[in-house]
């Protein structure tokens, strides 16, 4: 049987392999690092087909790292079979072991393994499902590919530990997950300036040091491009009253005058066709600063000044990830009539509008 682990290191390795800012928090969360203990523990892993022992997600939360202290394969045998007949059986190993039967956490955290953390440990290749059992039944269910139980032998040093995880997930995520790992350590690891290539050969720009600035960068070279029939980026608006304009043939072209002391988006963007230009302001969000309703109003009240159309006006606010605590907390805050985007999803885009024809009664 595999070398035991306890709760605690395994969720110190879980964040180093799901980090927070690119998957859901249920995949590395204490319960997570509980889970990974107990598989480990039953050896509900893959290593022997032919001899496969499944796991319920009670096994996690009827364990505890005082019964993990009975490590021999011998004891581990017993807690896993008298486990698997139930908590009484169970409570009558743990008494002749003078082993208290608390368990590590309530029954009712079953359902969020159940539902959350091992189904999303598996859409990730992390582990098996029985297939060939009913729903409703109370058998075990739950195997750890052995590629993914590799990751937590204590004998990895921290360095090793980031090694095999970066190995793991270029072997076994989608495309799609890679990026989203990819920029949330980009986002980490930020200490240099980012640099942006704008749209139509318009060259490059230097933006400051952060993930607003690594959004923005995604906004500009990803999205804009293909979203845009033909973007050009009128300004980038930095902290400390620093913009960067467009050139001054094409302000004047636009009819738009740029005011430091204005009140302006984290970026302009012009999408340029052949008898219309459409103003897309875009915020990057990286804590706060979505556009809200009033800060909707105060764009549009800017457009005014500047001549623009208000009609031809169109917002975007742009966050890292779905994941990320600033989408959580400000997507409910978006005003109605603007898009999201994340730059680690950068083929898709929410939007947020009152559905055509649908009149509110102001009486209820």
């Amino acid at each position: 049987m595999r070398p035991v682990i306890t709760a605690e290191e395994a969720t110190k390795r879980l964040l180093v392999i799901f980090p927070r800012t690119a998957f859901d928090a249920v995949m590395s969360s204490p319960l997570a690092g509980a889970a990974v203990a107990a598989l480990i523990y039953v050896d509900a892993v893959a290593d022997h087909p032919k001899s496969l022992f499944w796991a319920r997600p009670s096994m996690v939360t009827w364990m505890s790292e005082i019964m993990r202290e009975q490590n021999s394969d011998q004891d581990r045998r017993a807690w896993r079979d008298e486990a698997a007949k139930g908590a009484k059986a169970l409570s009558g190993l743990l008494q002749s072991w003078g082993v208290p039967d608390t368990p590590g956490y309530a029954d009712n955290s079953r359902e969020t393994l159940r539902d959350e953390t091992f189904r999303k440990w598996r859409e990730h290749g992390a582990l098996r499902e029985r297939l060939d059992l009913p729903k409703t039944s109370g058998a075990g269910r739950w195997t750890m590919e052995p590629h993914f139980a590799d990751l937590f032998e204590p004998g990895l040093s921290g360095s090793e530990m980031g090694v095999a995880a970066a190995e793991w997930r270029e072997a076994h995520l989608t495309p799609a997950a890679k990026l989203r790992v990819r920029f949330a350590l980009e986002g980490e690891q930020a200490s240099h300036a980012v640099t942006v290539t704008l749209p139509n050969n318009a060259g490059t720009r230097t933006l400051e040091v952060g993930r607003a600035s690594l959004i923005l960068k995604g906004v500009i070279e990803n999205w804009a491009p293909v979203r845009l029939r033909n973007p050009y980026v009128v300004s980038v608006s930095e902290p400390g009253d620093k913009v960067l304009t467009a050139d001054a043939k094409l302000l004047s072209y636009l009819g738009v005058t740029i005011n430091v002391s204005s009140l302006l988006p984290d970026a302009l963007i012009a999408d340029v066709a052949d008898s219309t230009v459409d103003f897309w302001f875009i915020e990057a969000v990286n804590t706060d600063g979505e556009i809200n309703e009033a800060r909707k109003r105060d764009f549009l009240e800017w457009a005014q000044l500047q001549g623009i159309d208000t009609e031809r006006c169109r917002f975007l606010t742009a966050f890292s990830s779905r994941n990320d605590p600033a989408a959580r907390k400000r997507l409910k805050d978006l005003a109605a009539g603007t898009y999201a985007y994340f730059a680690d999803e950068p083929n898709h885009e929410l939007a947020w509008y009152a559905i055509p024809g649908v009149r509110r009664d102001d009486s209820k």
